[in-house]
């Protein structure tokens, strides 16, 4: 791992194991040192930058953890509406099917009283994604 920047992201995010773990080439979707998954443990976070870096890098983004929640639930929970994002473009190239209504609502409620730019993005994002699906027939 010689990437310093990668490096000074790992160091500034408090990642609480071994950096090597997080290096491009490692699995994202690992159970490691008490069941924490990289992947998991980032979207929970809020990490935007690791969250990039992870999904750039091969991670699954459909990877449920063993409590049943997904690395979308884990974003939205977080409450970063960066990581929210990254993951659900990811599922959108994935035409992965679009969230169930609860889900949407739950969407849609993260940014309600946001600025109308990121209620307009997450609107769009999800008529998109529900695009994508009927096409793909994931819908």
């Amino acid at each position: 791992m010689n990437d310093w920047k990668l490096l000074q992201m790992i160091k500034a995010c408090g990642w609480p194991l071994a950096p090597e773990l997080l290096a491009i080439g490692a699995d994202f979707n690992a159970r490691l040192e008490g069941g924490l998954v990289p992947l998991h443990w980032a979207c929970a976070q809020g990490k935007a930058g690791l969250v990039k870096h992870m999904v750039q890098h091969g991670a699954d983004v459909q990877d449920a953890a063993d409590d049943g929640q997904t690395p979308l639930t884990l974003a939205l929970n977080s409450g970063s509406f960066q990581v929210l994002m990254l993951v659900i473009d990811r599922l959108k190239e994935l035409a992965a099917p679009p969230p169930d209504p609860v889900l949407r609502q739950r969407l849609t409620g993260i940014v309600s009283k946001s600025h109308a730019d990121a209620k307009n993005r997450m609107a769009q994002t999800l008529k998109d994604w529900d695009r994508i699906a009927r096409k793909a027939g994931t819908a």
